[in-house]
């Protein structure tokens, strides 16, 4: 009922949100996209569930649109496209993917949850678990490795697609036609979870009399955009920010990055 309004909705007291769960039983083809679409169609049209349109058009769009899209992609594109690694990443995916111990609230709710339930909802996968690990520069292989043995719907056919593709832009726009990077000011729009973590979502570098440090998504944010300048600095959906990067004070960038580079050297103890 509430799937249109509140599909990308993050909170520290929410599992499962408002997402039907049904992709295991998709992807492993216990349930056909057809029967789900057409009950859903079906529903809608009935007008009992007083169900909008922004609900049904929202649910039908991932699976008759997105989902179709990715097994197309894969067909056509695999399997040269499991050795795509555009920005050339080479770190190994921290620790803390494992058993959820980090200080970022975010991180740590999405990947307990993952953990306890081989289960997150797409914003939680794209823009907290596979926005970090793009930004921490982290190879791809390590990802899909990570996102084919935690989620119970994860078919190869639609991670690798979904994640080297969409996630981590490894076959550089094949997919997508931008990154899916973010800084903590969306995390602290979309979430709660901002609100009860060590770190200062508004903060991009420690400052003196900080109280608390700052936030790790703000200066790999900048950091990513600086070091693929060259790769990235061309498209057309990237330029308003770049243009902001660009008319920052020179020692203003000099700290967020040189604050980037110190979290990036204790990666796994974030």
């Amino acid at each position: 009922m509430k799937f249109g309004d509140y599909q990308d909705a993050m909170s520290d007291n929410i599992e499962f949100g408002f997402h039907s769960r049904i992709s295991f039983a998709l992807n492993t083809k216990m349930l056909s996209p057809l029967e789900v679409v057409e009950k859903a169609e079906a529903k809608y049209k009935s007008g009992d569930a007083g169900i909008d349109i922004s609900q049904v058009e929202g649910f039908i769009r991932q699976i008759l649109g997105w989902r179709e899209y990715m097994r197309s992609f894969y067909w056509v594109k695999m399997p040269g496209f499991a050795k795509t690694n555009f920005f050339d990443h080479d770190k190994q995916l921290p620790k803390f993917y494992w058993d959820a111990d980090t200080k970022m609230n975010c991180l740590k709710n999405c990947i307990q949850n993952s953990l306890d339930n081989a289960y997150a909802h797409h914003i939680q996968r794209l823009m907290i678990t596979g926005n970090f690990a793009l930004m921490a520069e982290v190879h791809p292989d390590e990802v899909d490795a990570w996102y084919l043995g935690i989620y119970v719907d994860a078919i190869e056919w639609v991670e690798i697609t979904n994640t080297r593709g969409m996630s981590q832009w490894a076959d550089g726009g094949g997919i997508a036609t931008k990154p899916y990077i973010s800084s903590a000011n969306y995390v602290n729009k979309m979430s709660d979870y901002c609100k009860n973590c060590h770190y200062d979502f508004k903060s991009k570098y420690k400052k003196d009399g900080d109280k608390k440090e700052p936030c790790p998504f703000n200066s790999f944010y900048w950091d990513f955009l600086d070091k693929h300048k060259d790769k990235l600095a061309n498209n057309m959906r990237m330029s308003m920010v770049y243009r902001v990067w660009d008319k920052m004070n020179v020692e203003e960038q000099k700290k967020i990055l040189a604050q980037a580079k110190t979290y990036k050297k204790d990666l796994h103890n974030l």
